[in-house]
């Protein structure tokens, strides 16, 4: 197996598309054409990551947190980042990063979190928007199975957890080809009335060429008449933040006492309120900040998330108990998610990498 392995079977849980503007994701250090035999997951990569990676022989670091976020002027050893940097090229470990990617995917960050505090029915929070396209081809109804499964197996027609998804309107299509042309029904310079079928089907906005070469490949039209529109339904397989249900109602100071435990968290903060029951939950991993409007719209009981500011507290009221757990805390909880989704990959593949995760506690908050 080799790093691009993994790569692009990463990738196609947390694509790239998905990345935030200015954020810095994907191979930041190596050669993606490396062969892999050991890995090690971390949140952050410190010298101390490294050196534990070293000590393991692995060739890969996957983290969450960029090493490289903003760019650099030069790689020296008179900056951490530059040491880390060297010191990962003199070893031979490549770094590979996913962080808003995985923010923003199905069983990333926040869906680790919900999990770790036990909600149930968990959904997105906020799903992202401005993703998808609607295609819609015409084609004769008995080429029409043959298209659908070109556009399918291509990416198209996928909502939620189904797929093949396609919606189909018989009709009747009119056209004139000129004397240059050699239509597949009718002849040409003839107006031609043929039976069609208005076939649509939703696709990301990031697969869309593909998706076309696919069809007019197995498309009976010399000219294939086709529309593509921009929509802005949620995407329900991406998104921000994540909301979820307790089994049982809890009270509040049960609920926090548990949210501490499952995350390790030393302290959490939260604003004052009535002594409550607690069973619908929002969460955010790390900075979260900006959904809890969207916690409080989704009629949350509680939302849990990290960064939350001193007059955020205070503005909110009583319209929802805000938690902060810790940024490390609550996004932590993803490198185990990682670790099983590489190791069921490999398995798949009858592949016998190593996948650590590290020991080392990067966290670089400390309460006294």
């Amino acid at each position: 197996m080799y790093i691009s392995n993994i790569i692009d079977f990463l990738e196609s849980w947390a694509p790239s598309w998905t990345i935030w503007e200015n954020d810095n994701c994907g191979l930041q250090v190596g050669d993606a054409k490396s062969k892999l035999t050991s890995l090690l997951i971390t949140l952050d990569v410190t010298n101390e990551v490294v050196n534990e990676a070293i000590k393991k022989k692995v060739q890969l670091i996957i983290s969450h947190h960029p090493l490289i976020f903003r760019p650099i002027p030069n790689v020296t050893t008179e900056s951490e980042t530059g040491k880390i940097i060297l010191q990962l090229a003199k070893n031979n470990i490549s770094l590979y990063t996913m962080h808003t990617n995985l923010d923003a995917a199905k069983d990333g960050v926040s869906f680790a979190l919900a999990r770790a505090l036990d909600l149930k029915d968990i959904k997105f929070l906020s799903p992202l928007k401005n993703l998808l396209a609607k295609i819609v081809v015409y084609v004769p109804e008995d080429h029409s199975e043959k298209v659908i499964k070109a556009m399918a197996n291509a990416g198209a027609g996928i909502i939620g957890e189904y797929s093949f998804c396609s919606y189909r309107t018989k009709g009747t299509g009119t056209f004139k080809g000129s004397a240059s042309t050699n239509p597949f029904l009718g002849k040409a310079e003839r107006l031609e009335s043929v039976e069609e079928v208005r076939l649509e089907m939703v696709a990301e906005r990031s697969k869309i060429a593909g998706i076309i070469s696919e069809m007019k490949r197995v498309h009976p039209y010399e000219e294939v008449a086709y529309d593509i529109y921009n929509v802005e339904t949620p995407h329900s397989n991406y998104g921000m933040g994540a909301i979820g249900v307790l089994s049982k109602p809890q009270k509040l100071h049960q609920f926090l006492l548990k949210v501490k435990r499952s995350l390790g968290s030393r302290l959490i903060k939260y604003n004052r309120v009535s002594e409550k029951l607690v069973q619908k939950v929002a969460v955010c991993g790390g900075s979260g900040s900006t959904l809890i409007n969207d916690a409080i719209k989704a009629n949350a009981d509680v939302f849990i998330t990290a960064d939350i500011k001193y007059h955020t507290f205070q503005m909110v009221g009583n319209k929802i108990v805000l938690v902060d757990a810790g940024h490390w805390e609550t996004e932590n909880v993803v490198i185990k998610w990682i670790s099983k989704k590489i190791k069921d990959y490999a398995k798949i593949h009858g592949s016998n990498i190593n996948v650590f995760i590290s020991k080392q506690s990067t966290n670089p908050v400390f309460i006294t």
